[in-house]
């Protein structure tokens, strides 16, 4: 009567319930063949067959993993936007030397830049490439941006800026990025695959940088009961606030690639016992046969 309660648990909970039913499939799946091979050339060969045949199959498995995209198998930490530091005002303050020179004086407001398509930013960027010296100007719809505000709004979230920790009290102006790997100059096949394959083959990532500029946001007051707040206006006397970010690229292949060079190791160092043994089979075999003495 004392294992009522420990198998009534077992089977409420899924997830005991999940690692028992794995733990029996690999058990019978494995188990079932090493007792086939243990009964057909003995049970220290049949171990060390059957463990050299895991390793190989799991040296296959973790290769498919390491090449096809990440989410086919066990994938690390993703690619993700670090802020390297705040620069309050002019961006000569910034300690990357590659934001130094960055000049918007000239471009359009910001809230005509959001308003703009990807191919307008895009001439804009163009037609301004020497005051934003080889960096470029992000419209509203870029992934790339959203994922770098994003990143500013989680830092600024914890009080890297005082008074801005609210969404309500800060306006995001212009946002630009530089560096990364190249981008395909054209839709042209030739350009997609000569793009892919330099990319492909590249050992380093180039660093890739992203300045998301915001000012703090002019206080509105209370909302008027049972209407909904106004949109943040940014204020235009107070300095820019610019937030500096460098795009880490992650390890998402790194638990395949992982487990593909142990298993390989290990399939290896396996198969080489296995062929000592059967050369020391063959010795033993092909050796003459002691003379019988006569009784």
């Amino acid at each position: 009567m004392e294992l009522v309660p420990t198998l009534a648990g077992i089977a409420w909970d899924p997830q005991i319930r999940g690692i028992l039913s794995v733990l029996v499939g690999v058990v019978v799946l494995m188990g079932s063949v090493y007792l086939l091979l243990a009964t057909n050339v003995a049970h220290r060969l049949g171990f060390l067959l059957a463990l050299t045949a895991v390793f190989g199959w799991m040296t296959i498995h973790g290769l498919v993993w390491w090449i096809y995209p990440p989410g086919s198998g066990p994938a690390g930490r993703g690619p993700a936007w670090e802020v390297e530091e705040i620069v309050y005002g002019d961006l000569a303050n910034s300690m990357l030397d590659e934001a130094h020179d960055v000049d918007t004086s000239g471009l359009p407001a910001p809230e005509e830049v959001d308003d703009l398509t990807p191919e307008d930013v895009e001439a804009i960027s163009e037609d301004h490439a020497d005051e934003l010296d080889g960096w470029e100007l992000l419209p509203a719809s870029d992934a790339s941006r959203g994922e770098a505000q994003t990143a500013v709004d989680a830092v600024l979230a914890e009080g890297a800026v005082p008074g801005l920790e609210d969404t309500a009290t800060r306006v995001y102006t212009y946002t630009f990025e530089t560096g990364g790997k190249p981008q395909r100059e054209s839709d042209a096949v030739v350009d997609r695959i000569t793009n892919r394959i330099s990319n492909t083959l590249r050992v380093t990532h180039p660093p890739h940088y992203a300045i998301v500029q915001l000012k703090p946001a002019i206080d509105q007051g209370e909302p008027t009961p049972g209407e909904a707040p106004p949109p943040p206006e940014a204020d235009e006397d107070a300095q820019v606030i610019s937030a500096v970010l460098v795009r880490d690229i992650g390890e998402r292949r790194l638990p395949a690639a992982l487990i593909t060079t142990t298993s390989g190791m290990l399939f290896g160092l396996l198969c080489v016992m296995l062929h000592k043994r059967d050369r020391r089979v063959i010795e033993h075999r092909s050796a003459p046969v002691p003379a019988t003495t006569g009784g």
